[in-house]
């Protein structure tokens, strides 16, 4: 940029230095480099095109609005910041910009709790509010919530899962969900919960459809064990879906979910902009997910009931998708239906055979330079002393056998842990650990870097989850609870 001062494009009566204007705010928004970056860029290409809401406090000019802009003008005094041939953001040791007197509108407030009061009606461009911060601010304010609510109709604007307008969701750091790529996933983790909170808040029942016997089953264990209710560990976990997608299908790619079982996986996709085809056996589960399909807004997911095995049969000759994930059963673990060509319902020869069969045949819709991933689990003979039947090694070998290969595998560790297992009785009596995680087998058709090529990622917000994850201790406390 070649002027060295900021341009102001907007004409108000009063104007105050940067070093005048205080921030009010505190701690009630987070705002990541990232969007900092963000807002250096707009003042850089746009200069000041909005005044700041200054309440005069006595001698004190505080900041009602404009507070992200107050965070980028300090950074901004630190380095030199200029957008470089391509647009770009970039800075150097070179003298700062001069930060010009700045544009403010006086906002009268009788005190400080109706000046908090107003900070409250408006809605910066940048950053989610802060639960803590949120609380922090509000401590001891009479406020009707109900005339607080943001554009979106909540109080809280969940990241990641808010509409613009367009019919796609917006994609800065946070709400890309971008977390590091490691080999062991924490569902329990607070981030993550958080997130699975959003995406459940929007209707999703994944379990609707489903014969609710095991769900009640695990759910007494659960309570007779911890004391507390096995609300939606049934549910697939969505943020496990968003990560996948968003990790090994391009964007707007098409998916193919062989097992198909509740609605998440597809609802998840749609919200994501990417096509879902899932198929499933049994109508009562396809009509309840569909009763479910306005979640996915504009991008509805294809749920097609039939065998997987005749799948070559009902899907398109010219079928091709970018992506093939799902989670089958875990052999007779639960019984699904009594329908003969369910899975669940055959002996580990049949259930084998059957599966190399689905695997292969999905395998042939994938297009070549591609991932698929499989979530899988081991489940326990009802025979032989209880070993296991070694689904894990089996789906391996399935893949190889269809011509892919095995490429990355992950654990998700789960929320339930001690309290959905009891465990002690029959460690003692047999040494049969009880399992709290499940894996995540990642196979690739083809050439590993084409495909990788397609699935575009920003270098810049991995770099700062990891970041992120290493300066909150997540990488030890992961590492440590698998």
């Amino acid at each position: 940029m070649g002027d060295r001062q900021i341009r102001i494009s907007c004409n108000t009566r009063d104007t105050l230095p940067f070093s005048q204007i205080e921030e009010f705010q505190g701690n009630l928004k987070k705002r990541s480099k990232k969007e900092i970056s963000k807002i250096i860029t707009s003042i850089l290409k746009y200069g000041f095109s909005f005044p700041f809401f200054v309440w005069k406090d006595g001698e004190r000019n505080r900041c009602l609005d404009g507070h992200g802009r107050l965070l980028a003008l300090s950074e901004m005094t630190k380095r030199h910041y200029f957008l470089d041939e391509a647009g770009k953001l970039t800075d150097d040791d070179d003298e700062s910009l001069s930060i010009p007197d700045l544009p403010v509108v006086y906002i009268d407030a009788a005190d400080e709790s109706e000046a908090k009061q107003k900070v409250l009606r408006l809605n910066s461009c940048y950053g989610v509010l802060d639960v803590d911060g949120f609380a922090e601010f509000a401590s001891g304010l009479d406020i009707d919530w109900d005339e607080l609510m943001l554009p979106s109709g909540d109080l809280f604007e969940l990241p990641g899962l808010i509409d613009d307008g367009s019919g796609t969701l917006r994609k800065s750091l946070a709400e890309r969900f971008i977390v590091p790529p490691l080999s062991v996933f924490r569902a329990s983790a607070g981030y993550w919960q958080e997130r699975k909170k959003a995406w459940l808040a929007l209707g999703i029942q994944s379990e609707k459809g489903r014969d609710d016997a095991m769900l009640a089953h695990m759910a007494a264990l659960a309570e007779k064990a911890g004391g507390g209710k096995l609300a939606s560990e049934s549910i697939f976990d969505p943020v496990l879906c968003e990560i996948m997608y968003r990790w090994f299908c391009p964007q707007n790619g098409r998916i193919l979910d062989p097992f198909a079982g509740g609605s998440v996986r597809g609802l998840v996709a749609g919200r994501l902009g990417f096509k879902y085809t899932g198929i499933d056996l049994r109508d009562e589960q396809i009509e309840a997910n569909r009763e479910q399909i306005a979640i996915a807004g504009d991008n509805p997911p294809e749920w097609i009931c039939g065998d997987s095995r005749q799948m070559d049969s009902f899907l398109p000759s010219d079928f091709l998708c970018n992506f093939v994930f799902s989670c089958p059963p875990y052999a007779d673990l639960e019984v699904y239906s009594d329908l003969p060509e369910d899975l669940s319902n055959m002996d580990y020869a049949e259930f084998r055979e059957a599966y190399f069969d689905i695997i292969k045949k999905a395998c042939s819709c994938l297009e070549n330079d591609s991932f698929a991933a499989f979530v899988v689990g081991e489940a326990r003979q009802k025979t032989n002393g209880g070993a296991y039947y070694g689904i894990i090694p089996d789906t391996v070998r399935a893949f190889e056998d269809a011509g892919l290969r095995y490429y990355d595998e992950m654990v998700l560790v789960t929320q339930i842990a001690a309290k959905a297992l009891t465990v002690a009785e029959g460690f003692v009596k047999s040494r049969k650990i009880g399992k709290v995680h499940q894996n995540i087998l990642v196979f690739v058709k083809g050439d590993p870097v084409k495909a990788a090529s397609k699935c575009k990622l920003d270098m810049g917000e991995l770099a700062d989850a990891i970041n992120d994850a290493e300066l909150s201790g997540e990488t030890d406390k992961s590492e440590t609870n698998a």
